[in-house]
């Protein structure tokens, strides 16, 4: 007979660090829940739920501050798309958030679950990564929380850093600086809408004149951890954008991505898509 399963579902943070102070065990963490019926193996094995959906702070928070953005972990992602702020400030991530699913799965799924998931083809991710999005991290310690990057915490397909029943509480997001930079964000899938990604591609800019004065390049599905391209936007920086540098950084970015085979896609594909959707944004951002 397997043990009984359970489940704790505070109501404030401070309630949901006491309750980790007095765990021993493996704890699973539950939120938006969108992927518990395609993960029943995974989920089988769990026998002390703790519910990040009940936690206030964590639902609710939408906190503009002077210099960025504070997004709780366990707020879904309607919210994020109907919010003005983020309309305005982060358009590459609300893009991101569209994509993801149906309207009814962007009712329940959370910045922090396509985080804590950890696959590689996470759609809001790559975006996270070129925002330099800032991930707080719970239980808190002297009353602060850890913060980390998401390349410090996603460590490979399903695999975090976040061990000892760690959690993420909040999502900090600094608006661009300078302001108003281009974006692009492409998913490639098997379908236009409610696919997985064969591949994606963020790419946030800024140039004065025709010059590359700063970029950040991610891509998603291409390696087990998502990382930036740093090899590829350190040929683009402070170069003049024309159509030699632009096949150039396709090159590069094809040469940078680790891609795999798998049920949908091959390494080759993703290889190639990758180059050409760089190519797609770049041309796009120099107006040719």
């Amino acid at each position: 007979m397997m043990d009984p399963i359970i489940t704790y579902s505070p109501s404030l943070l401070e309630e949901l660090d006491e309750i980790l102070k007095n765990l021993s065990g493996t704890v699973t963490y539950i939120s938006g829940c969108t992927d518990i019926m395609i993960q029943p193996d995974r989920w089988s094995t769990a026998r002390c739920l703790v519910n990040l959906n009940t936690v206030d702070e964590m639902r609710r928070t939408l906190q503009i501050e002077e210099h960025g953005v504070l997004i709780g972990a366990s707020l879904p992602l309607t919210k994020l798309n109907q919010h003005p702020v983020l309309r305005n400030k982060f358009p590459i991530l609300i893009e991101s958030c569209r994509q993801i699913g149906s309207i009814q799965i962007q009712n329940r799924a959370t910045l922090g679950g396509n985080i804590a998931n950890a696959s590689p083809a996470g759609d809001t991710l790559p975006v996270l990564s070129v925002l330099n999005a800032e991930l707080w991290i719970g239980p808190r310690l002297k009353g602060d929380f850890e913060r980390l990057a998401l390349d410090e915490v996603m460590l490979g397909p399903g695999e975090t850093s976040l061990g000892d029943n760690k959690y993420i509480a909040f999502i900090y997001l600094p608006f661009p600086d300078p302001p108003d930079p281009y974006w692009y964000f492409r998913k490639v899938g098997q379908r236009y809408s409610m696919a997985i990604s064969k591949i994606s591609l963020a790419v946030l800019g800024w140039k004065k004149g025709k010059t590359i004065q700063d970029i950040r390049i991610c891509a998603g599905s291409v390696s087990p951890q998502i990382k930036r391209a740093g090899l590829t936007e350190k040929l683009l920086h402070n170069k003049d954008l024309d159509s030699k540098i632009i096949r150039k950084a396709s090159e590069q970015l094809m040469k940078e991505i680790k891609p795999i085979t798998d049920i949908r896609s091959t390494k080759e594909y993703r290889k190639v898509t990758a180059g050409r959707l760089l190519q797609e944004a770049l041309a796009t951002w120099s107006g040719y």
